[in-house]
């Protein structure tokens, strides 16, 4: 079974990915389960297989430890660690080619905290990778570009997943952004030009240097657009998660 975890900032579509991929899968005639991992959701647009709700209730947690909204979410996805053996259990009774795990809405609670690498070691599929969801409205200026892919090998460097670069909502903005943006991801010379436009100085170095060690790391990364709800890119999106899974990719050590 391929294990995919979902992973991106609050808003940046990994719900609805979720769904509208794991329905596409199905299409063609793929196996597949989903999990939610977001003990805060209120409502999910699949019917989870795994859904870590049954073990942990978050409004339960906020009113008996009288905690606010985010502190609440922290002390859940701790009490999901408690019940980890319980959610292997429950996912390796599953027969499925593919597990999308949908992640907790406000991500650094999960990518940045050790319970997140405790989840994602420990409920692995025989091969398991990241979808590092990008948002097109946040990323048509180079310098929020910069700071995506900044924020997607960080995530990377702390899960050690081999990861997939998605910029969602492909049918949200105009077509001219979305090739802008796959030029930064492929050329040094497209982004420099781009953003010598609207950064002067210190900054523009800044951000140039910034963007070459990037590349260094994330060169080999793949970045696909994509869209919930007209399935563009799907059939690409698969192909490479497919070869990614099936032929590995060097994990950081």
């Amino acid at each position: 079974m391929f294990a995919v975890y979902i992973v991106g900032t609050a808003g940046s579509g990994k719900t609805t990915l979720t769904g509208a991929f794991s329905d596409w899968l199905r299409d063609q005639e793929q196996i597949v389960a989903t999990v939610n991992l977001d003990p805060a959701v209120l409502s999910l647009p699949y019917e989870p297989d795994v859904d870590v709700r049954e073990f942990v209730d978050y409004e339960r947690v906020m009113a008996i430890r009288s905690l606010g909204p985010n502190s609440a979410l922290v002390a859940s996805i701790r009490e999901v660690v408690k019940h980890i053996e319980e959610l292997k259990d429950a996912m390796s009774g599953i027969k499925a080619d593919w597990m999308l795990v949908d992640t907790p809405g406000q991500m650094e609670i999960f990518a940045f905290r050790k319970e997140g690498r405790i989840i994602a070691n420990t409920l692995r599929g025989d091969s398991t990778a990241m979808l590092f969801l990008l948002d097109p409205m946040f990323c048509i200026s180079p310098r929020n570009f910069a700071a995506s892919l900044f924020l997607s090998t960080s995530v990377k460097l702390v899960l050690n997943l081999p990861t997939v670069l998605v910029l969602t909502k492909a049918d949200a903005v105009p077509r001219r952004y979305i090739k802008r943006i796959l030029g930064w991801h492929e050329s040094e010379e497209a982004f420099e030009v781009d953003a010598g436009a609207k950064l002067k100085g210190m900054q523009m170095m800044f951000v140039r240097d910034v963007m070459n060690g990037l590349r260094f790391i994330s060169s080999s990364t793949p970045l696909i657009p994509v869209s919930s709800t007209t399935m563009e890119g799907f059939v690409e999106l698969h192909s490479t998660l497919s070869r990614v899974l099936t032929e590995g990719e060097l994990e950081l050590r």
